[in-house]
């Protein structure tokens, strides 16, 4: 007899992660597919994503519990999106199964940045502290929005702070010292 799995099972299931990406970053996500040929619709989770499938020649694709290093064929703008074409998906139904996947890298495979650019994941945690050097939280999360990216900082209390990451705003980034200095304007805290 079957056993009946619980909603909790399952969505404790889902939690648990079949591969560990420690040393590797999340550039994309594989949302669709376009045309017959095994073209697929990646949605960037990165600001450079173009120059950094210029400087690779291959990426891991995870999707649920497969893994696979494919090569790069192409890749061009299309709307919001790109179209990136793999070598080993030749067709329509070969694309479709592919998404909702993740294109993943390896760390050392990270496009050079140029003065002023920074890595989404090395703003993570960072410490942060207004000008009078008062600690306000750690960087928590960023949100991509159309004038600027947004860090969500988060304070001990729990609550949250938003502060667009532009230079009205943010005024020093350390990565080094893993620290972050903002000038806040009334009614962000």
């Amino acid at each position: 007899m079957k056993r009946k799995r619980s909603l909790k099972d399952i969505l404790e299931r889902r939690k648990r992660k079949a591969f560990s990406h420690e040393g590797e970053i999340l550039i994309g996500k594989v949302v669709g597919v376009h045309g017959l040929k095994g073209e697929l619709k990646v949605k960037s989770e990165s600001d450079i994503f173009e120059r950094q499938m210029e400087v690779i020649d291959k990426v891991t694709l995870y999707r649920g519990t497969r893994k696979e290093e494919l090569p790069i064929e192409g890749l061009k703008p299309y709307k919001d999106i790109y179209l990136l074409k793999l070598k080993g998906i030749e067709d329509r139904s070969g694309a479709e199964e592919r998404i909702g996947g993740e294109l993943w890298i390896k760390e050392e495979e990270r496009a050079p940045l140029e003065e002023g650019e920074f890595y989404y994941e090395d703003l993570i945690g960072l410490e942060v502290y207004d000008e009078k050097g008062e600690r306000l939280g750690k960087v928590k999360g960023i949100f991509e929005q159309p004038a600027s990216h947004i860090l969500e900082i988060e304070k001990e209390n729990g609550k949250v702070i938003l502060v667009p990451f532009i230079g009205e705003f943010v005024k020093e980034v350390d990565l080094k010292g893993k620290k972050l200095v903002v000038s806040l304007i009334e009614g962000m805290e």
